[in-house]
């Protein structure tokens, strides 16, 4: 997996900004709460612990249809085109870092279903005709 390495200058960030997105993401999550992993840096995560800036990674890992035991080169794969999200040195930042990622992640879905290999084939074959 590929590590964002993303550190946000939080230093200048309002109170009211980090309300602003705290209430936009527990919109999304009910229940989203700050949490702490074992270097000590900050994530936020879902009522039921899953860390929000990765959800896709679990996503990638359950889906994943192994062909067999030898498949895990597959595996590793699927998984390189995942971005991992770091964790926070505040917990302004992770909450601040968390609203981009949903955005960032909106937008990414969005447009790939623009972009499917069906439709770029389809589009392909209508121009040779």
């Amino acid at each position: 997996m590929p590590n964002m390495e993303y550190n946000m200058n939080v230093d200048n960030i309002s109170k009211e900004r980090f309300e602003k997105a705290k209430k936009k993401i527990i919109k999304k999550y009910p229940g989203a709460q700050t949490m702490i992993d074992p270097e000590g840096k900050y994530f936020v995560a879902t009522a039921n612990g899953r860390d929000i800036n990765n959800l896709q990674i679990g996503q990638t890992m359950n889906t994943y249809n192994f062909d067999g035991e030898d498949d895990l080169y597959g595996f590793n794969a699927a998984l390189n085109k995942v971005t991992m999200i770091p964790h926070s040195n505040s917990v302004v930042e992770a909450w601040l870092k968390t609203e981009v990622a949903i955005k960032s992640y909106h937008v990414v879905n969005r447009n790939s279903n623009k972009f499917s290999d069906d439709k770029v084939m389809k589009k392909m074959a209508k121009d040779f005709e």
